[in-house]
């Protein structure tokens, strides 16, 4: 061995010793790599609203942050931990994204690219007018889309802007008077679209012309209604002559279109269209009315020395000549007003007096009316009013009535001494449809309720006669054990129910609160806590027999088409009696499902109800008069069941249709003719509402069973319609409320005597001498009644010695006392339900 090698030996572990030193000084700390990261984008160059993805890889990084600068301003696009990865973005100008990677060695240093954004030129990718050729008035409508777009201007070819929109789509109309070339230019970042075109021809406006105009039908009563439709081309409004009512909320009438207009007299109706051409010739419509004359004498029965009136009224005239002679022919007035007058004569026997009017087609028409002169004492009632509302029970109605009268009445210092029969707060009612859901009575929510049935087979339910409904088949003697009146809740899933499953709300009951009006006529007037309609069943059959006593055989109304019901009505019997009258409808006429209404002599005795409170308040139509005298002895008010909605039926408002009732009480009250009035207010049927008090035994009407109808004899399916349940009418319905106002009534007093509301009938023929309608009425009957125990007679309700009720208690008009009837209760159907 020589030198050189001992000295490669010492130098071998001098390096082994050095090497283990700094082996020793590595386990207590490492040494970390330097983190890096490559950042690409793709693609480099886009255009504007285009995305760009960027890509990034890195080594010995635990983060990785991408940021964008675009000018002045720097973002971050996304931090990730992710090794490696991609993300989207979309710069809307050009944008140098820079990466930097950190990790435990550091950061690294930015790694940049650049991204060139280019901006994207506006273009239109549609502009259409429709149409492209109109004539001088009309319009054009101009349609576009466009992309890029941060503005669209359209113009016209004389420099007229029609439109600046910021819209990507949408349209325009304008009103061309010439040929026009439109231009769209949709402006953007990227600058401007090239201008897309279309062109609109304009020719001469055409001149305006009626294609239609006609009347359906085009000869009605006075007071009937005939609908006018119309058409016309290049018109822009038609004028009528007269003017036709289209309602306060219609505007003028359309270019083309119908309207229902009520007719009086023969009218002929002119129409001319106008349009930017001009205005057309008229073309003109014809509707006639048949001339009518109403004539009537009141009072019918004087003494002598007493005066009568005599009241005309014509219809569909007018008439070329009239007159009014008395028996011997001597004229009565000359001249005699037209169209509707008065005359009053004083005569010294009975007299009949003829009314002549002689129509333009040279036909004459004769109506007599005769005043009887007796010896006798004149009767103290010269004028009843009776008038039906809709479906209400008593003990929902006037339940809470019996609780209300004692507190009002000591106001005045009267103490109550009257009772009511009216339903238990605590009955509970089942609904066997329902999962056997139970109710009680509660105050209703609402003023405003859904619908019910009161039809034959429900209210026969309803009453839950013993052994079921198939009873109806045997039973033929019934009491009030007959009956657990429970079942009607079950009957209410026979119409839809929206808020009501349970069908609680034929137990919602009503007010003073609800019906103020009400409550105090029900407590200073009379009234009757055992008055019924005439059958279990809903309004049709019922105001039959309001009208004729009966409903001769229906159970319900005839389907549509039904020839005319045939039974004899009150007002033919008046008539025969000589009995003046008056027949008054808000809505709809009710009389006119009967044959009777074909009679002149009958409808021409029907007015709307307007001309009712004319008299009351001494207009009688324009013509001057005293109320007392322009009044006939029976004044029938028919329920205002149409569009008005006036009349208290489910779906309607009460408190509506009690301020309307309150408008005609008022008016009376107000008039000469309140001295010697009555006014019967009552409600046609229960409505299928709840009530405790179950029907009573009443004789049958006529020999018509039910489903045996005289006008049915044709064998016509679907006329007269029948029940499925069995049952006669040999039952009364359920009980519904009813007030009589008069001064002669009876002050607080309740009737306990059950009764039908065909005692009205009974009632209106004694007191004028009418003959009786049917077996029903003629049960209502007896003048020796008084107030005895089992009375059946209405006199039970008056004193006629003296006129008690003339003014309240307190001295005071009653229109300053009665509380008036409050509209602003909540009519919401969503509130019906019970809690």
């Amino acid at each position: 061995m020589n030198y050189r090698d001992v000295r490669w030996i010492y130098c071998g572990i001098l390096l082994l010793a050095i090497w283990g030193f700094s082996s020793c000084a590595g386990s207590s700390k490492a040494t970390s790599s330097t983190p890096s990261v490559n950042l690409a984008a793709s693609p480099t160059s886009i255009s504007t609203g285009q995305s760009v993805t960027l890509t990034w890889q890195s080594t010995n990084a635990t983060s990785v942050t991408i940021t964008a600068t675009a000018g002045s301003s720097t973002r971050t696009v996304t931090t990730s931990s992710q090794v490696s990865g991609s993300v989207k973005d979309a710069p809307t100008q050009t944008t140098t994204y820079s990466a930097v990677a950190t990790g435990p060695g550091g950061s690294t240093t930015p790694q940049s690219t650049k991204v060139q954004v280019a901006s994207a030129t506006p273009q239109i990718t549609s502009f259409t007018a429709t149409p492209t050729s109109i004539t001088t008035g009309q319009t054009v409508t101009l349609s576009w889309k466009d992309a890029n777009a941060t503005s669209l201007t359209i113009t016209t070819d004389s420099g007229r802007t029609v439109a600046t929109s910021s819209q990507a789509s949408g349209s325009v109309t304008d009103n061309p008077a010439q040929n026009t070339t439109y231009s769209a230019v949709a402006t953007g970042t990227g600058g401007s679209s090239a201008p897309s075109t279309v062109q609109v021809q304009v020719g001469p406006a055409a001149p305006p012309q009626i294609t239609q105009f006609t009347a359906n039908p085009t000869s009605v009563s006075a007071g009937q209604t005939t609908t006018l439709t119309w058409a016309t081309t290049n018109a822009s409004s038609v004028t009528f002559n007269p003017p036709i009512p289209l309602g306060d909320d219609q505007g003028p009438p359309p270019p083309s279109g119908s309207a229902v207009v009520p007719i009086s007299q023969t009218t002929t109706f002119s129409l001319t269209a106008t349009g930017p051409a001009g205005t057309s010739n008229p073309a003109s419509v014809t509707v006639t009315v048949p001339l009518t004359l109403s004539f009537s004498a009141s009072p019918s029965n004087i003494t002598p020395g007493e005066n009568a009136t005599l009241s005309w009224q014509i219809a569909g005239g007018p008439p070329t000549a009239f007159n009014v002679v008395d028996g011997s022919g001597k004229a009565v007035c000359n001249p005699c007003a037209t169209p509707q007058g008065s005359a009053t004569v004083t005569p010294s026997a009975t007299t009949t007096y003829a009314a002549n009017a002689t129509a333009t087609n040279g036909s004459t028409i004769t109506q007599s009316a005769t005043v009887t002169v007796s010896s006798g004492t004149a009767g103290v009632i010269k004028h009843v009013f009776f008038m039906l509302q809709e479906n209400r029970s008593f003990d929902m109605h006037f339940g809470q009535l019996g609780a209300y009268r004692p507190g009002r009445l000591a106001q005045f210092g009267i103490t109550d001494t009257q009772t009511i029969d009216s339903f238990s707060p605590t009955v509970t009612l089942t609904n066997h449809h329902d999962n056997d859901a139970q109710v009680q009575p509660f105050h209703e929510g609402t003023v405003c309720i859904e619908d019910l049935t009161p039809a034959w087979d429900e209210s026969h339910h309803d009453t839950a006669l013993t052994g079921g409904d198939p009873a109806w088949n045997t039973t033929n003697t019934f009491t009030n054990s007959s009956f657990a009146m429970n079942l009607f809740l079950d009957t209410t899933s026979s119409v839809p129910n929206l808020y009501d499953p349970t069908g609680s709300r034929v137990l919602g009951y009503y007010n003073e609160q609800d019906l103020p009006y009400y409550y105090d006529l029900a407590t200073f007037f009379p009234t009757s806590d055992a008055w019924h309609s005439p059958i279990l069943a809903n309004t049709v059959p019922n105001r039959m027999y309001l009208m004729a006593a009966t409903s001769f055989g229906h159970e319900y109304p005839d389907n549509s088409g039904h020839p005319l019901y045939s039974a004899p009505t009150i007002f033919r019997a008046m008539n025969t009696a000589n009995v003046s009258w008056l027949y008054y409808y808000h809505d709809g006429v009710f009389l006119a499902n009967f044959q009777d209404f074909s009679d002149p002599t009958i409808e021409s005795k029907v007015f709307p109800e307007s001309d009712l409170i004319d008299r009351l308040g001494g207009n009688c139509s324009g013509v001057a008069c005293d109320p007392d005298k322009a009044l006939p002895q029976v004044i029938f008010i028919d329920s205002a069941s149409g569009s008005s909605g006036l009349d208290e039926h489910p779906d309607n408002n009460i408190q509506s249709g009690a301020a309307y009732v309150q408008s005609i009480i008022q008016a009376l009250m107000q008039s000469d003719a309140w001295a010697d009035s009555v006014f019967i207010l009552s409600y046609d049927e229960g409505g299928g509402l709840y009530d405790h008090v179950p029907p009573f035994m009443v004789p049958l009407p006529d020999n018509y069973a039910p489903g045996q109808c005289p006008d049915a004899n044709d064998g016509s399916p679907g006329y007269c319609a029948v029940g499925n349940l069995g049952g006669t009418f040999n039952l009364t319905g359920f009980r519904v409320p009813l007030i009589v106002i008069s001064p002669y009534a009876k002050p607080d007093f309740v009737s306990h005597v059950p009764r039908d509301y065909t005692a009205i009938l009974a009632f209106i023929e004694e007191t004028f001498g009418v003959k009786p309608l049917t077996a029903r009425d003629v049960y209502w009957q007896n003048p020796s009644c008084g107030s005895q125990t089992g009375c059946t007679d209405m006199n039970e309700f008056f004193d006629f010695t003296t006129p008690a009720l003339l003014n309240a208690p307190n001295g005071k008009p009653w229109t300053q006392v009665l509380s008036p009837q409050s509209t602003t209760g909540i009519c919401d159907q969503t509130k019906e339900s019970g809690p």
